[in-house]
Parts: C-alpha cells; structure tokens; sequence
C-alpha cells in the first residue's frame, strides 16, 4: 500500500512533468511560429538562399531555390554542393567554399548554376560562415545575373566595335593630357605623322607642343579654347612629321572635365589636308591674279563698244560688263535677269569664258522644255535598270557639267521638288543618280536664269526662299533693247556685218534707222536680230508694232566697205555715221529738223555733227 508521503510526493512530481510540458508546447509553438516567420522571409527574396552543414549537404533552402534550379524540396536535399556547377567552374567554388567555412572570410564568386533541365544560368554567389554550437554552416545567396551579363556582352562588343573603328579609321584618333602627353592614338595618328605605328608614336613623343606643334602660340590658343569648354571644329594648324617636314592637318577635338570642373583629357582626331591646302592656296593666287586682270579690264571697259561677244555701249551694258568681270572671278552662283530675247545665255558664257572654269564644259538647259516625270534623270542620270527602258547607266547634267557651268534657263519651271533636290547639291550634300545608291558630289557652277520675277514667286509659294537665296548670290539685270536704243546702230552694224558673209556690209536708209529707234521692240536684240535677217535673205524690211501693223520698206541694201586690219576704228564708225546722216537726210529731202528728229538727236548736236562731216546738200553725189 502507497504510503501517503510517497503519493503527494508522485503527485508533485506529475504535476511538475506537467507544467514542464505545457511549457513546452508554448515554446515548441513558438520555435514553429518564428520558424515559419523567417521562412516565409526567404521565400520572399529574388534570389537563391541556400544553408550547407560541413558536410555539404543543404539543409535548409527558399522557394526560389526550387523554383530556379527545377527540383523538388524532396530531391534539393540530395544534390550535392558542388554538382549544381559545370567541371569549369567547379574549381572555382570550391576554393571559395574552403576558405569561407575554414577562414571564416566572405567570399563572392561568379558561376553558372546547373539546373534540372542541363540549363546554365549565370549567378554572383555570395557566402559567408555562420557557426552555431561549434558547428559551422555555409550561409549564402545567389543571384540571376542573365541580363547583366548579356549587357556586358553587348558593351564587349561595342567597345570592340568603338575600338575596330578607331583602328581603321583613315583619320588620325588621339588622347591626350593638357600638358600635350600623348595617352592613347591609333595608327592612323602616327602614320599620318610619319611614324610605325601607334606605339611608336607615343614612345616616341614626350610632349605635343614641342614634338608636333610647328607653332607653340597655335598651340596654346588650341588649350585655351579647350579649357573654355569649346569644341574646335576645322582648326587648322601646322604639324611636324617624324622627319620634321611640315604638314597642314585639320584639327576636330572636345575637351574632358573632372569632377572639379578641371580640364583633364583632351580627345582629337586630325586629317591630312597638305594637298587641298596647296590647292586652296594655288587658287586664291588665281584668283588674286584673275582679280587683277579684272580690274584691269574694268579700268579699261568704260566707252568699250564690245565685250566678249556682247554689242552695246549703253551706260546700261557698261554695268552688265563689270558685273561680268565680277562674277567671273568667283565661283558664286549668278543669276541674270532679263526679257525674252536679251542675251542671257551670251552673258552666261561670257562669264564661263572669263572664269577659270573656261575649259570645262558649258551646258545649256532649258528647265521648261524637260517633262516633269523626266526631270530628275536629267539632271543626276540613271543607272541600268533604274525603270523600264533604262538598258545602260546614263550621265546627267551634272555629270556633263562636271569642272564647268550649268547654265538653267527658265529657272522658274523648275518644281519643287526638284528645289530640295538641288539645293542639298549646292549646300554640298551631292546626289544620287535615280536607281543608284552611290552618292556623288559634282563640282559644276551654276548659273541661272529668268525672264521672271522670282521674288514673287516666292511669295505665292512657287518657289522655296532657301533656294531663291542659294541662286541669288550674285544677280545680273539685262536692260531691254527700248532702254539702250543708242546701241541699235551697234547692233545693227553687228548683225548685218556678221549675216552679209562678204567683204562689205549693208547699210540701212535713215527711214530704216528712223524705224528702228522708233520700235518698242518687245521681242529685244533678238527681234532685231530677226528683222535684219529677213532684209538681207528677202530684200524687205519688216517691223510688227503693238497694234499689229506693218511698216514695209523695200530698198536694197546699199553697202560699205568692212573695216581692215590696220584701219581706224573711230575712222570707221565716223564714215558709218556720215553715210547715215545724209541717207536720213535724204529721206527727209534735207529738211534738218525732221532728219534730225527721226534720228532722235538734239538739233544742235545735229548742226555740229553736219559740220564736223563738212555736210552740204551738194555732197550727195560724193557719196556713193
């Protein structure tokens, strides 16, 4: 039988067992909470969590562990730590795992991860030793770093592709301190200056300023406009080469700030432009001497009753020839202004023949003539192929003008689409031939013109401003014959010296000059032109005015004999002038004030002009 000492004492003791236990039930619930607390922390993280014991074996990974790696929480246990790696990276890891658990430092190591599938995934592992008891535990993460590395592939390449360009390239790549110590070029940059190769370059160059420079005050203005902040564009400059001849380069640079604002690099390329600098050089001194022949010619062009191929003395003309001379001496695009019939394309020639373009071509072009679908292939060309009936590559205008002159006349036909077109071809940017793909860069001057007003033009929109101003640099006006009727008789000695093909020419009747200066001439020089070719092929002399009525004289032409190498000019002109004096005043059965006035001359000058030609009414038959 149970004592009763021992009872309570039992009881004691199952109570106390009790409260042991329900104590830890409360602890065992809340080791479960604060277990499933950090569990489902992990499982929250991106990235791989992953806990080794020493053996290696996981013991405790996250959601993502499986998701990533493709196994189930079943078969993670059972991979070892270092079958999630390829036979390359093994190694690797395996030196970082050691000297983690065994050293206690933190490692990091990059990786790819081999998943269920045979898939590698890169990763940036972490790790770091955690010991509890004495146990030590390998603590870690990893992350997915795919994208990273496809964009440190794509910056591989580029920088291979940055690098291949600076090494190929035909112009001369540098970096360098401010001081002019050379850091980086490409071997361009030293064959440009005459040495091996790149390398050579820098080991041979202590200091740009005193190796390369010619001028050390080029120099130190070049730094100056780079401490500004400035990019230099077409800065050119002196260069030495390895052998210390002397080569003119165009400089392109930007300057490179520290984070003091401090300028720290400077980056530069150069071209080689010795060549064109000689040529630049040799044409400015034609162009000086061009000048100067000019203005010798201007010096000399006043009172001149011809020029090039031009007739006229008129104060009018006098103008047109120095603006000829003017223009002739530069390459500038000209644009001559007149009527219908005044000479435009003479004076458009007259400047081709005095420029130095003057063994090019010169290539006339109606705008207005070309049919609008046709227009561009005649102007750039075609190529083989380019649309149906295009069996040949075929050269365009400008191909043709190619060192000489485009001359477009009729300006104002030109579309406007074709404006853009020719606009990019004068601002440089060239053009490509239709069904082409080369572009081609002309070197052909363009002069134009017009019997239009192009101002107006412009204001309704039929013209682009930017083109109207690209033509306008250097405008011609052509006076209509009505405005210079004093070069009539010029012309008209001109014309029928020229048609007559013989050693004598025909001269006009006082009615015939009367007539003449009388005209409005709305067809100008070239109506007159018309006029004296009928008279000396039919024998009639024709005149259309405003209203439509004839004014017919039949006579034949009476003649005089051509001037003679070794006759005076002024002797010439003066016998011309008598003849025509007593012929009007023949006409006009010597009434001096009725002669007089058709010949449009004061009457004064008239009388002294009579006196001067010793002209009596019994000199008549003197002069035949």
């Amino acid at each position: 039988m149970i004592s009763k000492s021992y009872k309570n004492e039992l009881e004691n003791k199952i109570e106390t067992l009790e409260k042991q236990i329900r104590d830890n039930a409360k602890n065992l619930d809340k080791f479960q909470n604060e277990q499933l607390f950090s569990q489902k922390v992990l499982d929250s993280l991106p990235g791989i969590f992953y806990l080794y014991n020493e053996k290696g074996t996981l013991i405790r990974w996250n959601k993502a562990h499986e998701t990533i790696s493709g196994y189930s929480s079943e078969e993670l246990p059972e991979i070892g730590i270092y079958d999630w790696f390829s036979q390359s990276d093994k190694s690797r890891v395996r030196r970082a795992v050691e000297q983690i658990l065994h050293k206690g430092e933190k490692r990091d190591v990059e990786a790819n991860l081999l998943i269920k599938n045979g898939s590698l995934i890169p990763h940036y592992f972490t790790g770091v030793r955690m010991t509890i008891d004495g146990v030590k535990y390998l603590l870690g993460m990893g992350t997915d770093i795919t994208q990273l590395k496809k964009t440190e592939n794509l910056l591989i390449k580029s920088e291979e592709k940055y690098r291949n360009i600076v090494e190929n390239a035909v112009e001369g790549i540098y970096q360098s301190s401010p001081e002019g110590r050379i850091i980086s070029a490409n071997d361009s940059m030293a064959k440009i200056l005459g040495y091996q190769s790149a390398q050579d370059f820098i080991n041979s160059t202590s200091n740009l300023a005193k190796d390369v420079y010619v001028s050390r005050n080029e120099r130190k203005k070049f730094v100056k406009l780079m401490e500004k902040n400035s990019s230099v564009s077409g800065f050119e400059v002196k260069f030495y080469k390895r052998d210390k001849s002397i080569i003119w380069v165009s400089l392109h640079a930007r300057p490179v700030f520290d984070s003091k604002g401090k300028l720290s690099l400077i980056e530069g390329m150069i071209l080689d432009i010795t060549k064109k600098r000689r040529q630049r050089e040799s044409l400015e001194k034609s162009e000086a001497l061009l000048r100067e022949e000019n203005l010798k010619l201007r010096q000399n062009i006043k009172d001149r009753y011809r020029f090039a191929e031009i007739v006229g003395k008129s104060p009018g003309m006098q103008e047109v020839y120095d603006l000829i001379l003017k223009a002739s001496a530069t390459d500038a695009n000209v644009i001559i202004y007149g009527e219908s019939g005044t000479g435009k394309e003479i004076v458009a020639k007259a400047i081709h023949n005095l420029s130095d373009r003057k063994k090019g071509r010169f290539i006339p072009v109606n705008c207005g003539a070309i049919p609008e679908n046709l227009i561009e292939s005649e102007f750039f060309g075609y190529k083989k192929g380019a649309f149906t009936g295009a069996t040949t590559d075929r050269e365009g205008l400008f191909d043709l003008a190619q060192g000489g002159t485009l001359f477009l006349d009729e300006l104002g036909e030109i579309p406007q689409n074709l404006q853009v077109k020719l606009l990019r071809v004068i601002e440089g940017g060239g053009y490509t031939p239709v069904g082409g793909k080369e572009i081609k860069t002309p070197n052909a001057r363009i002069i134009a013109a017009t019997n239009q007003n192009l101002k107006q033009y412009v204001a309704k929109g039929k013209m682009r401003e930017d083109f109207f101003y690209r033509i306008h640099i250097i405008p011609i006006n052509l006076p209509p014959l009505r405005d210079r009727i004093e070069d009539i008789p010029l012309l008209t000695e001109h014309f029928l010296k020229e048609m007559a093909g013989t050693d004598e020419i025909m001269v006009l009747s006082g009615e015939m000059m009367a007539a003449l200066f009388n005209h409005s001439w709305p067809g100008n020089v070239r109506e007159l032109q018309n006029v004296l070719q009928r008279y000396i092929t039919l024998g009639n002399f024709n005149l259309i005015d405003e209203v439509d009525q004839e004014i017919k004289i039949f006579k034949r032409p009476q003649a005089i004999p051509v001037m003679k190498e070794g006759e005076n000019y002024s002797k010439m002109m003066d016998a011309y002038e008598k003849k025509l004096i007593v012929s009007t005043l023949e006409s006009c059965l010597w009434n001096r004030e009725k002669a007089a006035s058709l010949l449009e001359i004061p009457i004064r000058t008239f009388y002294r002009k009579m006196k001067k030609y010793c002209l009596k009414r019994q000199d008549m038959s003197n002069l035949a």
